[in-house]
């Protein structure tokens, strides 16, 4: 199995894990007279042994991730660290961009503290970045065996 896969596998893990436990709600508690209309301890037995998956698909994928290597960013594991912190650089500049740019609007007797030409180009960079490093993780993941 592809690296790609094991990540929508987990993906599909989870909502099933979040399905299970939505379904088991309305049986937990019925009236006396009132049959569940399924069996606690069969969805119970579905919900532990979809969490045990997860955990056994998760550490293949660490494991993947810290064995693999990525040209130029080191593992794929410190290519998504450096890809998820970009990614929030990018966030935090556009909403400071943003307050700078609304904050003024309208009264004659304010001024921005930073500039905003320079901090639009550090935004247009920081996105520019986290877009090659991103295209460069899809890529792996598309090429990378999942190790066992």
């Amino acid at each position: 199995m592809k690296l790609a896969e094991g990540l929508l596998l987990r993906a599909d893990l989870m909502k099933k894990i979040e399905h299970l436990q939505h379904r088991i709600r309305p049986v937990l508690i019925v009236s006396d007279d009132k049959k569940p209309q399924e069996d606690p301890d069969k969805i119970l037995a579905q919900l532990r042994k979809t969490i045990q998956d997860l955990e056994s698909l998760v550490i293949r994928i660490n494991k993947t991730n810290n064995e693999t290597s990525i040209d130029g960013e080191g593992t794929l594991m410190e290519a998504l660290a450096k890809r998820d912190a970009l990614k929030m650089l990018s966030e935090r500049l556009r909403n400071i961009r943003y307050a700078a740019q609304v904050d003024n609007s309208g009264d004659a007797n304010l001024k921005t503290t930073i500039d905003i030409k320079k901090l639009q180009s550090e935004i247009d960079q920081t996105g520019r970045a986290f877009r090659e490093i991103d295209s460069k993780i899809q890529e792996k993941n598309w090429l990378t065996e999942l190790k066992d």
